[in-house]
């Protein structure tokens, strides 16, 4: 809990004063892991953290093609003729990144629909996504 409310306030201290380190295209080229989600108010918080390896839980991958990749893995495994396999789905697409407005636009190659996020700098290893609730 004190981790908690220690990271919602660097968040807010960064949105009153602006970020002094901006995040880059090149910054988002990696593997992130959800690591925990912050909630107050109206607004939702997801932090991610990078990742080398992904058993259970999810991920999202940014490629330097400007792909991206969120994959959702249960971990439940499923009985196949010739051995188990490791339950997962995900959704693919391309993104666009803008630095003015720190934020990232997704778009899936589904029928989902485009999704904006406004990205928070909590350091080298770790950024937030910013969504209000509906």
């Amino acid at each position: 809990m004190r981790k908690s409310i220690i990271l919602l306030v660097l968040f807010f201290a960064q949105l009153c004063f602006r970020q002094e380190k901006e995040i880059t295209k090149s910054f988002l080229i990696d593997r992130w892991k959800v690591d925990k989600t912050l909630k107050e108010g109206d607004t939702e918080i997801t932090v991610y953290k990078r990742s080398r390896t992904l058993k259970i839980g999810n991920e999202l991958r940014f490629f330097g093609t400007g792909e991206y990749r969120i994959t959702y893995n249960s971990g439940r495994k499923i009985g196949r003729r010739y051995g188990n396999e490791i339950r997962s789905g995900g959704v693919n697409g391309y993104y666009r990144f803008n630095s003015q407005e720190q934020s990232v636009t997704l778009e899936s190659y589904n029928t989902d629909p485009i999704v904006n996020w406004g990205l928070v700098w909590i350091d080298e290893n770790s950024f937030g996504v910013k969504k209000n609730k509906r």
